[in-house]
């Protein structure tokens, strides 16, 4: 029953909000002007009944006193007197009659010889005409102006929608494909202006969303390629050869390749993790994070060279405590891969910028000048030695650069003074 009186009030009620906003106002002005045009009639014909009757009160009183000074010719009174329309009294044997369509005014008058009444009476017949003009006026200025207003509205409604219509032409007409595309934002600051801004904002974050979809798939892709073409090839070649195959040798080699294949689904997995974590949240939204213990509790247990962390200080940061540990187990993981004796762990706090500074300097072959934004592009490994190594994917600065952006921070690689690469990392200070 409910939704059958829903459909109904659907069938009947105007769809667009032009429309809408159009009959509410008409309706609301035609009640409200209405009632005003029908108090103002009544107001006027108060107004003019009020004036003749003081007029005609003020008329007797002169006339009563003049009366009251022929006292002493109190036989020549008579008992009623009328006020006619030359403004004289006039004596009658008794009081007149109340008409209809006359205002009747009267006064008694005590005198020696008895009790004198004046009367007045004076048609409404001009009050009534009046009236009835007025009336006619707003039986025809009325509807004028409801049109005028129900026109009015229409037009300043179509003129403040026709933004949002642009706004749902261009909205509809974006797709997955044209999600580059943005919405027309009016020059103003007004809830349209807002709202044209706030979807422009969502389809970039929409966008954003999708193209580390497209990343994530294009990595995947791209990694997971090598190691089943390699894994194929070791089967094909074994099969081809089945009863001279070193069977043991080509289920390493299928294990080794394998273990690359988790290995990369795994890093995949973490760099999107961090693309979607923390999205447009505010840095100093997220918790306090004692970066010096992430970084200590990383170092712990046996490394393949010495780690110095003796210059490692205090140092408070805004983030998320997962995502720093795995940027800081990545660096330490890159400087260990090329470090050939010793690894030089430093953190403190910049006073001057209340930026917390780490740094981890290696002795290895170090990354030359050229070279040093292109290795924080994704599967980037550089010819010389320091990224060709066996387990290396490419992806761990990468990562690095994408967590530290993400916390307000910057990275940086430079020449680090045991002769190898200094990478150098800023965030934001408590």
């Amino acid at each position: 029953m409910e939704a059958e009186l829903v459909e109904r009030r659907r069938a009947w009620w105007p769809r667009t909000v032009r429309v809408r906003l159009t009959f509410v106002a008409s309706l609301v002005f035609a009640v409200a002007f209405s009632a005003a045009a029908f108090g103002l009639v009544n107001v006027v014909h108060n107004n003019l009944v009020d004036k003749i009757e003081s007029t005609q009160n003020a008329q007797l009183a002169e006339l009563a006193a003049a009366l009251e000074q022929n006292d002493a010719q109190a036989s020549e009174l008579r008992p009623a007197y009328v006020l006619g329309d030359d403004g004289r009294l006039h004596p009658v044997l008794r009081p007149p009659p109340r008409r209809n369509g006359y205002l009747d005014s009267r006064l008694v008058i005590q005198t020696a010889a008895g009790n004198v009444t004046v009367v007045a009476q004076r048609s409404l017949a001009e009050v009534d005409s009046t009236t009835e003009k007025l009336t006619r006026i707003m039986w025809f200025a009325v509807p004028a102006l409801v049109l005028l207003v129900a026109l009015a509205t229409w037009y300043l409604a179509g003129r403040a929608l026709r933004p949002v219509e642009a706004i749902r032409l261009e909205a509809e007409s974006i797709t997955g494909s044209t999600i580059h595309r943005r919405v027309p934002e009016p020059d103003t600051d007004d809830e349209v202006g807002r709202l044209a801004r706030t979807m422009n904002a969502m389809l970039g974050r929409l966008e954003r969303s999708s193209q580390r979809q497209r990343q994530f798939a294009s990595d995947a892709s791209h990694e997971l390629r090598s190691p089943l073409a390699s894994m194929r090839t070791n089967l094909e070649v074994a099969l081809r050869n089945a009863d001279r195959a070193e069977w043991p040798a080509v289920a390493a080699r299928v294990l080794a390749e394998s273990a690359r294949m988790e290995d990369t689904v795994s890093d995949l997995l973490d760099l999107a993790r961090v693309d979607e974590a923390q999205g447009d949240v505010a840095v100093e939204s997220l918790p306090e994070v004692d970066l010096d213990e992430l970084v200590l509790d990383e170092t712990l247990g046996e490394h393949r060279v010495p780690i110095d962390t003796t210059r490692v200080s205090a140092g408070r940061v805004h983030g998320r405590s997962e995502q720093l540990t795995r940027m800081t187990r990545n660096l330490l993981d890159n400087a260990l891969r090329h470090a050939r004796s010793q690894v030089v762990i430093a953190l403190h706090v910049d006073a001057e910028s209340n930026m917390v500074e780490l740094t981890l300097d290696d002795d290895g072959p170090g990354i030359p000048s050229e070279d040093r934004e292109r290795v924080f592009a994704r599967f980037t490994r550089l010819d010389e030695g320091r990224a060709r190594d066996a387990g290396g994917l490419g992806l761990g600065l990468s990562m690095v650069q994408t967590i530290v952006e993400r916390h307000g921070g910057t990275v940086a690689i430079d020449d680090a003074p045991l002769g190898g690469a200094r990478l150098t990392v800023r965030l934001p200070a408590v």
